[in-house]
């Protein structure tokens, strides 16, 4: 399980440091950003400086941070103000940063096979993305990346990924949304800045 989720959030990053996702065919971002952003993961060599810095640069403008964090939030953020909303949003993108430099930092040696492009209507909003992570003398392992397209903006962005039917969005709500819905936003937020509950 941990191993899986180690795999999994590797390949989420892999997938994001296109230079445009407006517009886009999600498939064609996937594949393209998957040769280059490799190569600097593997640059890094597990150096955490480095690892902050891409994370920062070429991943969370790719990620759709703050529909994720909603998600996480469920039917809470309607009773919650526009603060706490927005500290939770802060909090949720900290996590995702600190995260994947811990993630990032045991990338050894997989490799991304690419996904089959498809033709996506103009009217879809959101796309499963299926592509396998690979390792020598292992099984391969399918990953579905969900993407989705801001109707006002055109961007194509991710906001899960599951990994052999374990969604890390669906994890992370059901670690969150208890704590949110019983004790409030500022215990939520301790959850995910690390504090035990």
């Amino acid at each position: 399980m941990k191993k899986l989720l180690i795999l999994a959030v590797t390949a989420f990053f892999s997938l994001f440091s296109a230079a445009n996702a407006q517009d886009q065919n999600p498939y064609e971002i996937a594949n393209s950003v998957a040769s280059t952003s490799l190569a600097k993961i593997k640059a890094a060599k597990g150096d955490k400086s480095a690892l902050e810095k891409i994370i920062e640069e070429d991943l969370l403008p790719f990620i759709d941070v703050k529909y994720a964090a909603y998600k996480v939030m469920g039917t809470c953020a309607k009773t919650l103000s526009k603060e706490d909303r927005e500290r939770f949003t802060d909090a949720f993108t900290v996590y995702m940063k600190k995260s994947f430099v811990d993630v990032l930092g045991k990338y050894t040696n997989q490799e991304i096979i690419p996904s089959p492009v498809k033709e996506v209507k103009a009217d879809e909003g959101l796309v499963a993305v299926k592509l396998m992570i690979h390792e020598e003398g292992k099984k391969d392992l399918e990953m579905v990346l969900k993407m989705r397209k801001n109707s006002k903006t055109g961007e194509w962005k991710a906001f899960d990924l599951v990994g052999e039917n374990i969604s890390i969005l669906d994890a992370k709500t059901s670690e969150i949304f208890p704590v949110l819905s019983s004790k409030g936003v500022n215990a939520a937020i301790e959850v995910l800045n690390g504090v035990k509950k």
